[in-house]
């Protein structure tokens, strides 16, 4: 009893040595340490802790303990065995302090200059399904992000331009054990697609070159399937400008680890106007539709929905009501 009175009264006295002793060793974590030099150890201890398949670098590193702890990097590279390598001018991440505590993702991580686009990403506790696992709350914000580099990152079968803005939000148990719930808003600006060959259950088909002022899509995941609640293809004045709804099977499988999707049957509903200049070039590819066509002063109209039970099978094209 006696060591612990002689402890606090040496706090007591001495508390003002005790700050200094506490600050200068924080000014020196976070402002004279060459946080620098630890780029190599770093970029080791990620390869290793990834079994070799992530490989990290950056020019400069920071931390910051004001408003919340957290690490700065600039000029990050970013090289892994299963994607493209990724870039970034700036990457801040900011873990939560009851997510260290709980040992669980929580943060927010910010990127500049991703895929040439800002990207925003929070993870924070969210709800359990009604099976009782543990989901969290994802959130994800993008602005201006290269189409062109996203194509390459997911490895789209056809050449795709222009500039995509995106907010969504999920719910997810990141072990997939149930799917998520998520709702989207996508914009596109300034969308291009250039003449290319795609493989289709019916055999290859050519897609015209098509440019248009804005694709917009709005809709949700829920229980393995995607609706479109709304999607809107380019503007009045446009060559193609239309509408789109429906539905389409999506289920997230975690494969030991290595996460894949599955489609599944699909059945949408689609208003298209196209401009005579469109429908020349695209003669061909029109021919699918072409019982449904309307003629219009500048063009023609084609109203029609389009199903099937598998994406691998031949769809059924019929009117739409």
């Amino acid at each position: 009893m006696e060591q612990l009175r002689q402890l606090f009264r040496f706090i007591k006295e001495g508390k003002g040595k005790i700050f200094v002793m506490v600050f200068s060793a924080l000014v020196f974590l976070f402002f004279l340490f060459p946080f620098d030099d630890l780029s190599d150890l770093i970029s080791s201890q990620v390869s290793k802790l990834s079994n070799n398949t992530v490989y990290v670098q950056f020019e400069k590193l920071k931390m910051s303990l004001f408003p919340q702890p957290g690490v700065k990097m600039d000029q990050v590279y970013i090289e892994s065995i299963r994607t493209p390598a990724l870039s970034a001018q700036e990457l801040v991440i900011t873990p939560s302090v009851s997510g260290i505590i709980q040992q669980k993702p929580y943060g927010h991580v910010s990127a500049k200059g991703l895929l040439k686009g800002d990207v925003d990403l929070h993870v924070g506790k969210g709800t359990k399904t009604e099976n009782g696992v543990e989901r969290q709350r994802i959130e994800v914000s993008a602005k201006k992000v290269s189409l062109h580099d996203l194509r390459e990152l997911a490895n789209l079968p056809v050449l795709l331009k222009g500039q995509l803005d995106l907010q969504t939000t999920a719910l997810a148990d990141l072990s997939f054990q149930e799917q998520p719930d998520v709702e989207l808003d996508l914009t596109i600006s300034k969308f291009e697609l250039p003449p290319s060959n795609v493989n289709t259950p019916m055999g290859p088909l050519t897609l015209p070159d098509l440019k248009l002022s804005t694709v917009e899509l709005k809709g949700r995941l829920a229980a393995g399937r995607f609706i479109i609640e709304t999607g809107t293809i380019g503007k009045p004045g446009d060559e193609l400008y239309g509408s789109i709804k429906g539905n389409i099977g999506l289920n997230i499988v975690n494969n030991g680890g290595a996460f894949s999707h599955q489609i599944g049957a699909y059945n949408f509903e689609i208003d298209l106007k196209t401009k005579k200049s469109f429908q020349d070039r695209a003669a061909l590819f029109l021919t699918f539709i072409d019982g449904y066509k309307t003629p219009t002063n500048e063009g023609s109209q084609y109203k029609f929905k389009v199903s099937a039970t598998n994406p691998m099978m031949p769809p059924s094209i019929g009117a739409a009501r």
